[in-house]
């Protein structure tokens, strides 16, 4: 992921008011920004965890939920938390509860 990677910029509500470089908005807590995360549960109830890179910015080294990204300019949560899916784990198609 790119530092320069621009990203909205959102009020309490989650009404986009704004954008910024994501090095940016990672700096200043005041900066509110989208970010979706899916957990992926089997039938048995096991969940999928991922262990963060030590290299993140944010929380490196720490357990994480199965599927964590921002959300892209214009786009909505929903077809965000798919593109996560499909990038961080290859799984496309599936219906998100």
């Amino acid at each position: 992921m790119q530092s320069d990677e621009q990203l909205e910029i959102v009020d309490y509500r989650g009404r986009v008011i704004g954008r910024a470089p994501r090095n940016e908005i990672h700096g200043n807590p005041s900066l509110l920004h989208r970010v979706v995360h899916v957990l992926v549960i089997n039938r048995k109830g096991d969940i999928l965890l991922q262990k963060r890179s030590q290299r993140k910015d944010v929380a490196p080294g720490k357990w994480d939920t199965s599927v964590g990204g921002h959300v892209g300019i214009g786009e909505d949560l929903l077809s965000s938390a798919k593109r996560e899916m499909h990038e961080e784990l290859g799984i496309a198609g599936h219906e998100l509860e």
